[in-house]
């Protein structure tokens, strides 16, 4: 089986939802994206896992509503995570309270998005996964975030970490975009995309949202 890759210009996307109306809604605006392909759908997770075992091609996201027939959301997001770490699985679902962010969360998701949020949030948000900048998360969710992370155990405080660099994690943590970033920073996309690759070989991680956790469990984040 073959690892994601959306290196041919087209972000490979399946999505898992039991609702049959918004799930071939979301595929239908989805594929209108000429970055995005969605040519497989799931009304439940045990159907997407069994098109995984017979297929070499893996999805490079997965969009998931937790509340599905058979295996709940929470324990497929811990599975793939298991099976299939470089996937990027986002929770898109209708609850937003702080116990289920809390449980997607550290089962793995790498983002947590609701359903009430407009199309163009959501698409937004999807091609912050792809552009590998930023943690996926409905506005009304995003306090949740900070109070996972401060909850992973403290480890020593030691880091070479630059005033600059711990300004951008601070505000990915709360939120922020790589471009939202950039802009305030006055400077290109780029440059904060170079920042973050010394931040994540300082801290030992490879995505944004184990830079963010590893900068509190560090305290350089707090």
């Amino acid at each position: 089986m073959t690892s994601p890759s959306n290196s041919f210009g087209s972000a490979l996307i399946w999505i898992v939802e039991d609702n049959d109306d918004y799930r071939e809604q979301l595929a239908d605006l989805l594929s209108l994206d000429a970055s995005i392909k969605c040519p497989n759908t799931f009304a439940s997770y045990e159907e997407a896992r069994e098109q995984m075992e017979s297929d070499d091609t893996l999805p490079d996201i997965m969009l998931m509503d937790l509340n599905l027939p058979g295996i709940h959301g929470i324990e497929a997001i811990r599975e793939m995570k298991q099976s299939h770490p470089a996937v990027q699985t986002v929770v898109l679902t209708v609850a937003g309270n702080r116990k289920t962010v809390f449980e997607a969360l550290r089962a793995g998701a790498a983002g947590y998005l609701l359903k009430s949020e407009p199309f163009e949030g959501i698409l937004q948000h999807i091609h912050e996964v792809i552009e590998g900048g930023g943690i996926p998360l409905s506005s009304s969710v995003t306090p949740y975030i900070l109070d996972v992370l401060k909850m992973a155990p403290a480890t020593e405080k030691d880091s070479d970490l630059t005033d600059h660099e711990i300004q951008i994690l601070e505000k990915l943590a709360n939120g922020q975009s790589r471009k939202e970033i950039a802009s305030e920073f006055n400077v290109a996309t780029v440059t904060i995309d170079y920042h973050l690759r010394n931040i994540y070989g300082k801290l030992g991680v490879h995505s944004t949202s184990g830079a963010v956790g590893q900068a509190f469990r560090k305290g350089i984040l707090k």
